[in-house]
C-alpha cells in the first residue's frame, strides 16, 4: 500500500463505527431481475393452490391387468393415469380439481384399491427467490444457511437488536423488519443512516427473504430492533452502547448484535453485557479487523460469542480478522453483500441500495441471524445451549485461531434441544437389568432414576430402548425419567415420568458354614442369582469388593481379635458407587489365629541384576511366639512364584533376604509382589495359622531421558530477568531422581542439583552459581543429566555445553532526529487544498504541510518518515516529536504509526500554537507492536481536514525519543 492510500485508510479506520468496517467498492450495477431457475418456497406453494388438477396416488391390494382400465374408467375425461409402480401397488393419477371429490369416491370404492391420499407438495429446499442471492450463495452455501433453512425459517417474535450506527427503515429490503427504533443519543426514534454500516449490518442478519426482492438475510423471518450509538463521524461512547443495550433488552431483543470494538475493556459495557445475558439474551460481536490477537471489547467478555472472519473463497482466516483464543467462532467476512442506504452514506456511495463489504463487522451478524433460527427451533431453550448449539456446531479452519471453527447453520439447528417429551415410558421388570422404553419422536432418549441420569439410547422406530442395572438401588418405588434429545445428546428441559419398583434379592454366603471357626487366612465365598458387584462386611466394615460372579474375598484373621465375629454381603453395582441393595443375613464364625507381623520391607523396590544397588531387600517381622514359617512371594494373580520355607521360629523379630527369585532361581520378571508370611502352630490338636504381607517391587530397567534440550546454551546469570537462568529439558518415562550436574572443561566438578520428579517432560534450572554459592567465571562448562529410580536403577546422558556469559542489560536513552524534508514521502490526497512542500518552508531543510481542504476529515496533508533503531534487547516507550510551528493561526496535528503487523493508529491530536517553534510531543507509545523486525518506525505527520478553516505546520525536525535495554 502506497503511503497516501496507507494514510487515508488510517483516517478512515478510525473513524468507523468501532473500526471493525472494511468496505469495499460499493455495487454500482441496478438490480437485477429473478433469475430463472429454482423459485421460493412461496411462489410454488401459490403454483399449488392456483392449479385447475389434484394428483392422487391410489393403493391396490394386487396389480391385475383390469384394475388400470377400470381405474381410467371411473373418471372418464377427467382422469389421466400419470405412473404406475407395481411393485408397490400403487398408481398415481391427474383429475381436474372440479370433479376431485366426485372421483376420489369412485376411485376408493373400486375392487382392489385399498385407499386413496392426495398428493402432498414438495418445494425446493429453502432457496429464496431474491434477485441476489446469486451474489450471496457461495457463503451461504458453506455455512449451509440455505439446507438449515428448508427446516427453520424463523420467527417474527425473535428479535435480533443491531446496536450500531442507524438502519434505513424505508429500505425495500428491511421495510417492516424494523419494529422498534431508538436512538440513544437524542432518545428519541429517528435512527437515520449516514455511515451506511448498521444499515448493512441489518441486511445480513435479517433483511426480507424470499420476497423477491434484493438480497438474503441469513435470520430470514426474524424481525429487528434498531438502536442508533454513532455520532454522525462515527464516533460512539460508551454511555450511548450502554443505553442501547439495556434498551434492546427492554424491547424483547433475544439477540444483540455489536459489529463494535476496542482493545480497552470498560466496567460500565462489561456490565451492560451481563445484565443483557442475566435476562437470557444472547451478545454477538465482532472480534475486530486488526489482525493480530490483541483482545478487543466487547467481544472477549464472558459469555459473548466472538466472531472472526473467514475468506470462503480462499478457505482461510480473512486477512484482516482479529485471531486468538478468546474468538469463539468465524463466519464469512469477504465479499459480503447486503443493504445499504438509499441516500448514499459514508461507507458506502451507491444509491442502488445495495453495496459489498469486508470485515467481521459483517461477519458477526450472519452469526447472529443462525442464533435467531436456533431460538424460534426452541424458544425455551436456555442462553448456555443457544451458545452451546453454534459452539458445538461450527467446525474447521482449525488452528487459525477462530474458536470452534467456521459455523454451521443446518448442522446447529440439530444441536437445538427438542421441545417434545416422550410418551409410553416404561420400566419392564423388577430385578437385575431392568428394560427402560419410551416412545419419542426425537432422535434418542436419555433415561434417569430418580433424578440420575442412568441411560440413554437412539430412537429406533419411534422407540427408544436401554438396560438399566438396578444392582446398588434400594429396593422399593422409584421414579422413571425420559427426555428427548438430539442425536448429540443435548436434551429437552422437561421430561415424562413414571413410578416403578425395584425389587432386588439380597446375596448369601456360602462358605464358610454359620458358627464355623476359621484360622489364617481364610476364603469367604458368596452368590447372587442376577449379578451386579457384591461387598463383604466383616463387623460391620467395608473388608473387600468383587465385582462379578463367582465371589471371593480373602480375608486376614490374623487382623482379628480372637473370637466371634460376623460376615455378610451387600449387592451394590459393579463400580461399588451404589450399595443400597439388600444385605445377607449376618454370618457369624469364629476366629483363632496366630499373629505375625510385618515390622518393615527395606528398601520396598529391588534390581536383582547384579550391580550392587539394591539387588536385594530386608523383610523385618514379628512372632509373638514360636511358630512355623514360611515365606510366599506372590504375584498379581494370586498365584504363589516362589515359597521360602525356614522351618520353626521362636519368639522375636526375624529377617528375611528377599532375593526376588522364582523357584528354580531364576529372576522374577519386573512387577508388585505380595511377600507373606504364613506361619502355623498346632494347639490342643487344632492347627491354627497367621498371615501378614507386604508389597515389594521388581524393578530392573533404568529409566529413558529423552528429547533432550539444552546443548550451546548461552545465558546471562545476574538478577535482572533476562535469561538468568540455565533450564534445559528433558522428558522421563517414569518417576526418578533426576540430577543436572555442572564441570568445568577439565572435569572439575562445579555443583550438582537434584530433585525428584514424575514421569513426562522436566527440566532443572542452574542459576550460574557453584557448590560454594559463588557466581562462576564467564566461560563454557560442560553439563549431563543423571536419572535414578527408586530400584537404583540409574541413566545418564552424554555431556553438552553450555556458556556463561558476564554481559547484563542496561537501559538506554536516545534520540532519532530526521530533518522535515528527509520524509520518505510528502503529499496530499487532494493537491489542490492538501500539500507538503519543502520550497515553502521557513527551513532550510524543512516541510510545509498545509490542509485548507472541506471539512470532511478525508483529506490529508502528511509526510512520512522511517526511523532505524539500535540493536536491542527489547524496546520501552517512544516519544514521537516534531519541531516547528503553524505559519498562519493555531492548527492541529496528528501522527499515523504503522503497526508492525502492518496496520495503522492515530494516537491524538495536539494544538499547534501560531508562530512558535518548539518541540511538540504528539503522543508516547509502546515500542511493542511498532517496531519491525527491521529494527524501523514508520511515523507520518498528519493534518487532516476535519480542523475548520486552514490547517498548516512548518515541520523543521521529526524525531523520536525512546528508551531501549541492550546488553553491555
Amino acid at each position: 500500500m502506497t503511503p497516501p492510500a496507507r494514510v487515508r485508510s488510517l483516517v478512515v479506520a478510525a473513524l468507523s463505527v468501532g473500526a471493525l468496517l472494511v468496505p469495499t467498492t460499493a455495487s454500482a450495477d441496478p438490480a437485477t431481475p429473478a433469475p430463472v431457475g429454482p423459485v421460493s418456497a412461496d411462489r410454488l406453494q401459490r403454483a399449488v393452490a392456483q392449479s385447475s388438477h389434484v394428483v392422487f396416488l391410489v393403493h391396490t391390494t394386487d396389480t391385475h391387468s383390469g384394475l388400470r382400465s377400470a381405474i381410467a374408467g371411473a373418471g372418464s375425461a377427467h382422469l389421466a393415469v400419470r405412473h404406475r409402480f407395481p411393485a408397490q401397488h400403487l398408481f398415481s393419477v391427474e383429475v381436474t380439481r372440479s370433479a376431485a371429490a366426485a372421483t376420489r369416491a369412485r376411485l376408493a370404492a373400486l375392487p382392489g384399491v385399498a385407499s386413496v391420499e392426495t398428493s402432498a407438495p414438495r418445494f425446493f429446499s429453502g432457496t429464496p427467490d431474491d434477485p441476489r442471492f446469486g451474489s450471496q450463495s457461495a457463503y451461504l452455501d458453506a455455512i449451509a444457511a440455505p439446507a438449515a433453512w428448508s427446516r427453520q425459517h424463523g420467527s417474527a417474535s425473535v428479535r435480533i437488536a443491531v446496536v450500531d450506527s442507524g438502519i434505513d427503515v424505508g429500505h425495500p429490503d428491511l421495510a417492516g423488519k424494523v419494529v422498534a427504533t431508538y436512538d440513544a443519543r437524542t432518545g428519541g426514534t429517528d435512527i437515520t443512516d449516514t455511515l451506511g454500516h448498521g444499515t448493512f449490518v441489518a441486511g445480513v442478519a435479517a433483511a426480507a427473504t424470499d420476497n423477491g426482492v434484493g438480497i438474503a438475510g441469513a435470520g430470514y423471518d426474524t424481525t429487528l430492533l434498531g438502536a442508533k450509538i454513532a455520532a454522525p463521524d462515527g464516533s460512539i461512547t460508551i454511555d450511548d452502547e450502554v443505553a442501547g443495550i439495556r434498551w434492546a433488552v427492554a424491547h424483547g431483543a433475544s439477540v444483540i448484535n455489536l459489529s463494535l470494538g476496542g482493545p480497552v475493556a470498560s466496567a460500565a459495557e462489561r456490565s451492560a453485557v451481563a445484565y443483557a445475558q442475566s435476562k437470557g439474551v444472547l451478545v454477538v460481536a465482532a472480534a475486530g479487523n486488526d489482525a493480530d490477537s490483541t483482545l478487543q471489547y466487547p467481544g472477549a467478555y464472558p459469555g459473548v460469542v466472538s466472531v472472526g472472519a473467514i475468506d470462503t473463497t480462499a478457505r482461510s482466516r480473512a486477512d484482516f480478522s482479529t485471531y486468538g483464543s478468546w474468538v469463539t467462532l468465524a463466519a464469512p467476512g469477504v465479499n459480503l453483500v447486503s443493504t445499504t442506504p438509499l441516500a448514499g452514506s459514508d461507507f458506502f456511495s451507491s444509491t442502488t441500495g445495495y453495496g459489498q463489504g469486508d470485515g467481521t463487522s459483517f461477519a458477526s451478524p450472519l452469526v447472529a441471524g443462525e442464533a435467531a433460527l436456533l431460538r424460534a427451533e426452541n424458544p425455551t431453550m436456555s442462553l448456555a445451549a443457544l451458545r452451546h448449539a453454534l459452539v458445538a456446531s461450527a467446525h474447521g479452519y482449525t488452528g487459525l485461531g477462530l474458536g470452534a471453527g467456521q459455523v454451521d447453520f443446518a448442522l446447529a439447528l440439530r444441536h437445538v434441544p427438542p421441545t417434545s417429551r416422550p410418551t409410553a415410558i416404561a420400566a419392564v421388570g423388577t430385578a437385575g437389568a431392568i428394560r427402560l422404553t419410551a416412545r419419542t419422536t426425537a432422535p434418542r432418549v436419555a433415561f434417569r432414576v430418580d433424578g440420575h441420569l442412568v441411560a440413554t439410547a437412539a430412537a429406533i422406530g419411534g422407540t427408544a430402548t436401554a438396560t438399566w442395572p438396578s444392582f446398588g438401588y434400594a429396593n422399593g418405588p422409584h421414579t422413571l425419567q425420559a427426555l428427548d434429545c438430539t442425536e448429540f445428546g443435548e436434551c429437552a428441559a422437561t421430561s415424562a415420568a413414571s413410578p416403578f419398583p425395584v425389587e432386588n434379592s439380597a446375596p448369601v454366603v456360602t462358605s464358610p458354614a454359620p458358627g464355623r471357626t476359621v484360622t489364617g487366612r481364610f476364603l469367604v465365598s458368596g452368590a447372587h442369582p442376577g449379578g451386579g458387584g457384591v461387598a463383604l462386611l466383616v463387623d460391620g466394615r467395608l473388608a473387600g469388593f468383587d465385582s462379578r460372579a463367582p465371589y471371593g474375598f480373602a480375608v486376614n484373621g490374623s487382623v482379628l481379635t480372637r473370637g466371634a465375629h460376623s460376615l455378610q454381603l451387600r449387592l451394590c453395582d459393579t463400580t461399588r458407587t451404589r450399595c443400597a441393595s439388600p444385605s445377607s443375613p449376618v454370618q457369624p464364625v469364629s476366629v483363632v489365629a496366630l499373629h505375625p507381623s510385618i515390622a518393615g520391607l527395606s528398601p520396598i523396590t529391588v534390581s536383582p541384576n547384579a550391580d550392587g544397588r539394591q539387588d536385594a531387600a530386608t523383610l523385618t517381622f514379628t512372632l509373638p511366639d514360636a511358630e512355623n514359617v514360611t515365606i510366599d512371594t506372590i504375584d498379581r494373580y494370586g498365584r504363589v512364584v516362589a515359597r521360602n520355607p525356614l522351618g520353626y521360629l521362636t519368639s522375636g523379630r526375624r529377617t528375611f533376604v528377599w532375593r526376588a527369585r522364582a523357584a528354580g532361581g531364576r529372576t522374577l520378571p519386573d512387577g508388585r509382589y505380595s511377600l507373606a508370611v504364613t506361619s502355623r502352630r498346632s494347639v490342643d490338636g487344632a492347627e491354627l495359622r497367621g498371615w501378614a504381607s507386604r508389597v515389594g517391587i521388581v524393578d530392573t530397567r533404568a529409566p529413558r531421558l529423552t528429547s533432550i534440550t539444552g546443548n550451546r546454551t548461552l545465558f546471562y546469570p545476574r538478577p535482572d530477568r533476562f535469561r538468568d537462568l540455565f533450564s534445559p529439558h528433558v522428558t522421563l518415562d517414569g518417576r526418578a531422581r533426576l540430577s543436572l550436574t555442572i564441570r568445568t572443561p577439565a572435569g572439575s566438578w562445579v555443583r550438582t542439583i537434584s530433585v525428584s520428579r514424575g514421569a513426562g517432560p522436566t527440566y532443572i534450572s542452574w542459576n550460574g552459581i557453584d557448590r560454594h554459592g559463588h557466581f562462576v567465571p564467564a566461560g563454557r562448562y560442560l553439563w549431563e543429566f543423571r536419572a535414578t529410580d527408586s530400584g537404583g536403577n540409574s541413566v545418564h546422558t552424554p555431556q553438552f555445553l553450555v556458556t556463561v556469559s558476564a554481559r547484563r542489560l542496561v537501559t538506554v536513552a536516545q534520540d532519532l532526529t530526521l530533518n522535515g524534508a528527509a520524509a520518505l514521502e510528502a503529499g496530499g490526497t487532494d493537491p489542490a487544498c492538501a500539500s507538503a512542500r519543502t520550497a515553502r518552508s521557513a527551513f532550510p531543510h524543512g516541510v510545509l504541510l498545509s490542509n485548507a481542504c472541506a471539512d470532511n476529515g478525508y483529506d490529508l496533508a502528511f509526510a512520512d518518515y522511517v526511523f532505524t533503531l539500535p540493536s536491542a534487547v527489547r524496546f520501552g516507550n517512544v516519544a514521537i516529536r516534531a519541531y516547528g510551528h503553524s505559519r498562519m493561526h493555531p492548527s492541529e496535528l496528528t501522527a499515523s504509526v504503522q503497526r508492525s503487523d502492518g496496520g495503522l493508529e492515530v494516537p491524538r491530536y495536539i494544538t499547534i500554537s501560531s508562530g512558535l517553534d518548539r518541540w511538540y510531543t504528539i503522543a508516547t507509545i509502546p515500542a511493542a507492536g511498532h517496531v519491525t523486525p527491521q529494527r524501523q518506525m514508520f511515523i507520518a505527520l498528519v493534518l487532516d481536514s476535519l480542523y475548520r478553516g486552514r490547517n498548516d505546520f512548518d515541520v523543521k525536525y521529526a524525531q523520536l525519543h525512546f528508551t531501549y535495554t541492550t546488553l553491555r
